[in-house]
């Protein structure tokens, strides 16, 4: 393997274990992943938006081809034929079959509860998973379900449908195929090795990759969880693709013939209130919050030019998206906050606890956006005491828990290319610890709005209502949307060619090459 033919990425944390269908680690392991794993339908990634703000396109992958019935609850894929496992395995419909057993029969030997758990928002409608011959498999659900291939391609959701070896499964266990997972994807995982900045993964070319191999030899991706250490590694030609730079000079950057393209990847950073917490629970108080931080002078002093105040729960890049929404529910407004509070019962003010993660996958600078949080609200009355977990995997883990006693609110960067994203945070069914509704939300009208947003079959129709849902969440708050990305997430030196950007929050380096 030549030295000038690997490609060098500096992420903002350490990868978690590589192994999709069971794996919590944030974006970071969803870029790795992309590159090893695949599943039976991918973003289209060789196709640059038009116009630039809408969502990628899905496309077959290890599928050649899939019918969905019209009612949306039969999906029939053809693979595609001579596709391999990096351990050789052949990819068959019965490979597909155990993949998806793992994560949705109980009563399989192959079953893991941990992936069924991380899993469970794209898969919980599955009755059936059947092959129909070698290269056929059926997929039943028990409700229309019209964005199951969208679903399908998130790469990190925590979990993924992307499938490895079958033959991993049977002799590692459902639970015992960590950084030993082979996928089907251009490169396939070599080692990890010890950096300054933790952990690095190594991919090799995957000489036998049914697309045809990639271009150059290898990845390494790099963390440097110190955002101005990402940026020197770049400018000196130690890597040459770096994440999450929103808060840098990306004009000098492009000055200096880096590319730093603006696009609109699904990305959210919001506060998610507890609640429980007794404060929390009375919406006036979260709406006062919401007037109390001036979110566009967030984005200016933190992230000029990088980021833009959020006025939805819904992402870009997510097809219920609006690109043309501009209406500012809560505008900064100390006045409005103060008298919130005082017609909630607390004239008086109050001293909430509140948690974060110090860094970790697209947190940018948690440390910076909580105190400025805390000089906005220390203006109406609330004090904030925070506590910045060192570990981001350890965060996630506990975040994921569901909020503790006696915690005001977290935060989290998070979203999808998929609107279920909404459900996933925000329905009651998927309250912690048996979902990603970490702040215990629960909304019968808001819940109806989503139930019937997810079975809808017309897309205009479909975004229609996930908006509307959207509006429900903007009303009563159970999360306060902060700002987006639009310009930063990535950036790359000359040598780098054939990268496209979609939005999405990870790349494809397939057609990767390097000068």
């Amino acid at each position: 393997m030549r030295e000038d033919r690997i490609l060098r990425v500096a992420l903002d944390w350490a990868v978690d274990e590589i192994d999709p269908p069971r794996s919590f680690g944030g974006w970071n392991t969803g870029r790795v992943v992309q590159q090893t794993h695949e599943s039976l339908v991918e973003d289209d990634f060789d196709t640059a938006p038009t116009p630039a703000g809408v969502p990628t396109q899905i496309v077959p992958r290890l599928a050649e081809h899939v019918d969905m019935s019209q009612d949306a609850r039969r999906f029939v894929f053809r693979l595609r034929d001579g596709v391999r496992f990096h351990d050789g395995t052949p990819l068959d419909a019965e490979a597909v079959v155990l993949n998806y057993e793992r994560m949705c029969c109980p009563e399989s030997p192959y079953y893991s509860a941990v992936t069924a758990d991380f899993n469970r928002a794209g898969i919980e409608l599955v009755e059936d998973v059947r092959a129909l011959d070698a290269r056929t498999v059926a997929f039943t659900l028990s409700q229309p379900f019209p964005d199951f291939l969208r679903y399908m391609t998130q790469e990190d959701a925590p979990g993924a449908q992307s499938l490895i070896s079958p033959t991993a499964i049977r002799e590692l266990g459902p639970d015992g195929c960590a950084d030993r997972a082979p996928g089907t994807g251009a490169f396939r995982f070599h080692r990890r090795f010890d950096t300054p900045g933790g952990s690095a993964v190594e991919l090799l070319r995957n000489e036998h990759y049914w697309a045809g191999p990639p271009s150059i030899d290898g990845i390494q991706f790099l963390p440097y969880p110190d955002q101005e250490e990402r940026v020197r590694a770049l400018t000196q030609g130690r890597v040459d693709i770096a994440y999450s730079l929103e808060g840098s000079d990306l004009a000098e950057l492009a000055s200096r013939g880096f590319t730093v393209p603006e696009f609109s990847p699904p990305y959210l950073w919001y506060l998610i209130f507890n609640l429980r917490d007794p404060n929390m629970a009375d919406v006036r108080v979260r709406q006062a919050i919401a007037h109390a931080v001036d979110r566009q002078a967030l984005c200016d002093e933190l992230f000029p030019g990088a980021a833009a105040p959020a006025v939805s729960a819904i992402p870009p890049g997510a097809p219920a998206h609006d690109p043309n929404a501009c209406t500012e529910r809560y505008p900064y407004d100390p006045d409005r906050a103060r008298k919130l509070l005082a017609e909630a019962g607390m004239a008086h003010g109050m001293t909430l606890e509140v948690e974060g993660a110090q860094a970790g996958s697209a947190q940018l600078n948690s440390g910076s956006i909580y105190k400025r949080l805390a000089h906005d609200l220390d203006q109406v009355g609330i004090h904030l005491n925070v506590r910045l977990h060192p570990d981001w995997v350890a965060y996630c883990n506990q975040w994921r828990a569901g909020a503790p006693a006696g915690v005001a609110f977290s935060e989290m960067s998070w979203g999808m290319s998929c609107d279920l994203w909404l459900a996933q945070i925000l329905h009651g069914d998927n309250a912690s610890p048996h979902g990603f509704n970490v702040g215990y939300n629960k909304d019968v009208i808001l819940d109806d709005l989503l139930d019937r947003a997810r079975v809808t079959l017309a897309p205009t129709d479909r975004a229609a209502r996930y908006r509307a849902a959207d509006a429900r969440v903007m009303e009563m708050l159970p999360i306060l949307p902060l700002f987006t990305s639009r310009r930063g997430m990535i950036a790359w030196s000359p040598r780098v060619t054939g990268l496209t950007v979609v939005n999405q929050c990870w790349q494809d380096f397939r057609r990767v090459g390097l000068k």
